[in-house]
């Protein structure tokens, strides 16, 4: 609550006064020049804002710190007040007739279908942030993959009332019905291809989208003299689209249920009005209308049994950060019947059911893998023995299956963001309780804690620090910076180990990996998982720093280093202000 709370002051607040400008400054001209059709200003407006969204990750991310760009923001708002408050001011001086223009709105304002712009409107928004909630579960939130989706909506403005004739019914409602089909038939993306198939695939059809009902909108907009009353309901329904997603949605749904709630709602706007309705080409339309719209319900069928016979669910949570489930799988083998915890359909851990392999970590996981070999070789038990104690941090809970590798006298403490995490796995999962070690949980961002926690100068002198945080498809990028890595060497102990989960098929991490071990002057090495395992499907391989060269020169770990994926020559590293997951995406691999 609170950080809704400032993100009402600080965004919501400032939204609200900008977006009631368009309505008044209509008013306004209506009363100077009643005759005038501000429609094209109105386009010419949103060409305004489609260009700064598209400048921001381009140009003003790259070039200005988070703190000027505030700044410059700040002083920006407060021209675009002083330009506003001339506006008025002339406004006033240069009234026509004011009260023959109201009497003219009253008079004819008795029949404007409100609701229809209202409805249109809300529709528009509601697919805008559906589908950016659907695009950013499958990566990394960053500006980019909410600029494209709100540049895209905002184009859809500019052609529909700067174009009106670009509208027709039959091809852009067929064209969604087509594009809708197939982004609810699309599995999660894994894969860098699939993934930016999806991507633009769902861009795609927002445009369609956005453009059946911006453009429906268009067709009902009153004479001049009555816009003012069009633009405010225009305003409403956004607002009220996005109050319904953003607040009303998590309520209502225990999943992103609204992400094909309301594509059906625009499909059968679109079918509605690709329907004949007297005209020429009366059967061709009811063709396409017949034919799209049974592809389009095919894939929403595909989706509705993807959900309904997939995995078993056995519980779920939707909250802030996202939707968290409990599902069981395989239990038509015994020995393979695990329960897994999912984010975003990205598989986050899972735990065998049967009595003798219950402490038995999945693949990447186990004490034959890069953290593993952490564990077992660290320079505290290469002299004291394997029993040795260790201090062990992990960041990022999922189904807990790190306390697996711990022993007896070790101590282990997990840093997880969200509360939905830690209290599926504490139900459903038995890998804390089991452990041998001592176990906690810090609830909160990991970083940050232990941001705190350097600056009370209460060090947690971690002789294993493991990074193993994901929000759905991809780890948080702040994680991933070079002052995020400061922060995670102040904490471990003299010949401590840095153990970094950060490997996915849509990224090609080892530049980054590598970037950050030459930037504090430490080795990092690769330790690739095996994937000829039956059991071991989505292998989790690891990047392992260290300063402890004697570490790698034991045998067993010396033997178990892969090579980089890539050519092992280039070199990255993100920081606070330039972290860009595009310079990162794995176009190669499939």
């Amino acid at each position: 609550w609170r950080i809704l709370g400032l993100l009402t002051v600080c965004v919501g607040l400032p939204y609200v006064a900008l977006a009631t400008t368009t309505p008044l400054l209509s008013r306004w001209l209506a009363h100077i020049a009643p005759d005038l059709n501000p429609v094209r200003f109105f386009a010419a407006s949103n060409i305004g804002s489609f260009l700064g969204l598209l400048s921001y990750p381009f140009f003003f991310e790259r070039l200005l710190p988070s703190a000027e760009q505030t700044r410059w923001w700040s002083w920006a708002y407060v021209l675009y007040v002083v330009l506003f408050t001339i506006c008025g001011v002339l406004t006033n001086k240069r009234a026509q007739s004011t009260k023959a223009t109201d009497a003219r709105v009253l008079r004819s304002s008795d029949s404007d279908p409100v609701l229809m712009w209202v409805l249109y409107s809300a529709l528009g928004s509601a697919l805008l942030i559906a589908t950016t909630n659907a695009i950013t579960q499958w990566s990394a939130v960053i500006p980019f993959l909410w600029v494209v989706p709100l540049s895209v909506y905002l184009l859809t403005f500019v052609i529909a009332f700067g174009h009106p004739r670009a509208y027709q019914r039959v091809p852009f409602g067929a064209a969604f019905l087509l594009l809708a089909g197939t982004s609810l038939a699309m599995p999660v993306p894994e894969a860098s291809f699939v993934l930016f198939i999806a991507l633009v695939l769902q861009t795609a059809t927002l445009f369609a989208g956005c453009m059946i009902c911006h453009g429906e909108m268009v067709k009902l907009q009153p004479e001049p003299a009555r816009l003012p009353k069009f633009y405010l309901a225009i305003s409403a329904g956004g607002a009220l689209g996005g109050l319904a997603v953003v607040l009303g949605a998590p309520f209502a749904f225990k999943d992103y249920f609204e992400n094909p709630l309301v594509l059906t709602a625009i499909a059968a706007v679109a079918v509605w009005h690709m329907w004949p309705r007297g005209g020429g080409w009366r059967s061709a339309r009811i063709a396409v209308a017949t034919i799209t719209g049974l592809f389009f319900l095919n894939g929403l069928s595909k989706s509705l049994q993807e959900e309904i016979a997939g995995d078993i669910l056995v519980e779920r949570i939707r909250n802030f950060y996202g939707v968290v489930k409990i599902v069981r799988q395989f239990q038509d083998d015994p020995k393979e019947y695990t329960l897994g915890l999912f984010q975003a359909g990205i598989d986050q851990g899972g735990q065998f059911q049967a009595s003798e392999r219950r402490m038995q970590a999945i693949c990447g996981f186990d004490f034959n893998s890069g953290l593993g070999h952490a564990l077992a070789y660290h320079a505290k038990r290469r002299a004291g023995g394997p029993q040795t104690p260790l201090r062990i941090g992990v960041i990022g809970l999922g189904a807990g299956m790190i306390a697996t590798l711990a022993r007896e006298g070790d101590t282990l403490r997990h840093y997880e963001l969200n509360p939905a995490v830690l209290n599926l796995t504490s139900r459903h999962f038995t890998f804390l309780k089991e452990s041998k070690a001592k176990v906690d949980v810090l609830l909160g961002d990991g970083r940050l804690v232990l941001e705190r926690q350097i600056e009370a100068k209460t060090p947690q002198n971690f002789d294993i620090l493991v990074l193993d945080a994901f929000r759905g498809a991809s780890p948080p990028m702040h994680l991933m910076t070079k002052e995020a890595f400061a922060i995670y060497f102040g904490h471990l102990a003299e010949n401590g180990i840095l153990a970094v989960n950060f490997e996915l098929d849509t990224f090609e991490v080892a530049p980054l990996h590598r970037g950050l071990a030459k930037q504090f002057g430490t080795n990092v090495h690769w330790f690739e998982t095996k994937t000829d395992d039956e059991y071991c499907t989505a292998p989790i391989s690891w990047a392992v720093y260290t300063q402890d060269k004697a570490f790698v020169e034991a045998p067993i770990v010396r033997r178990a280093v892969s090579p980089w994926r890539d050519d092992g020559k280039s070199d990255l590293v993100w920081t606070d202000k330039d972290s860009n997951l595009m310079s990162i995406i794995n176009w190669k691999r499939p």
